[in-house]
């Protein structure tokens, strides 16, 4: 089930690229998965989404690798490179942001502005459900990403829209052994 979740997420993305139309309906059909999620950890909290949600983002992550890889030209020793699945996916879901470099060096995302953000502040005040959301499924998804490009990869949340943040922070790293 988690395959044909990544499955469908990706076809439906690489669809939306192409299409005005189809974008609008990922951008609802996220708008609905974000309400199912919500419920969910209302119900049961974080283990709610431990069992399927989760891993399903982390296998959309693995499944996207390798079409990322050529339509963005990935360089897989450059955490940046790696990292531009933002600028790829980022139109499509509704966000805006930019990068930046830390005064040492690191590459940072920064959202300004996220509609699953909005969906998640509009559908609860449960602060802990807004930040998780990002903490573990947005996570999953994105170091499922680069670490099936390199398996040192990683990105750090530093910063949360959803916890009241002025924007999001992804630092991009490739770790040294």
């Amino acid at each position: 089930m988690k395959k044909l979740f990544a499955v469908y997420l990706h076809s439906m993305m690489r669809l939306a690229e192409k299409s005005p139309v189809v974008t609008r309906l990922v951008r609802k059909s996220n708008t609905l998965l974000v309400k199912v999620l919500v419920k969910q950890y209302e119900k049961k909290g974080l283990p709610g989404w431990q069992s399927f949600w989760i891993p399903a983002f982390a296998e959309y992550g693995k499944y996207r690798a390798p079409y990322l890889v050529d339509k963005m030209n990935i360089d897989s020793h450059s955490p940046r490179s790696i990292g531009s699945y933002h600028d790829y996916e980022d139109p499509i879901f509704g966000v805006t942001g930019h990068w930046e470099v830390s005064a040492t060096g690191e590459d940072i995302r920064v959202e300004t502005a996220c509609s699953a953000c909005d969906d998640l502040q509009r559908l609860t005040n449960n602060r802990a459900c807004r930040g998780d959301f990002c903490k573990h499924l947005v996570a999953a998804m994105e170091n499922a990403t680069g670490q099936a490009i390199n398996e040192k990869y990683r990105v750090d949340i530093i910063s949360l829209l959803t916890e009241d943040e002025q924007a999001c922070r992804f630092v991009h790293r490739i770790e040294r052994s």
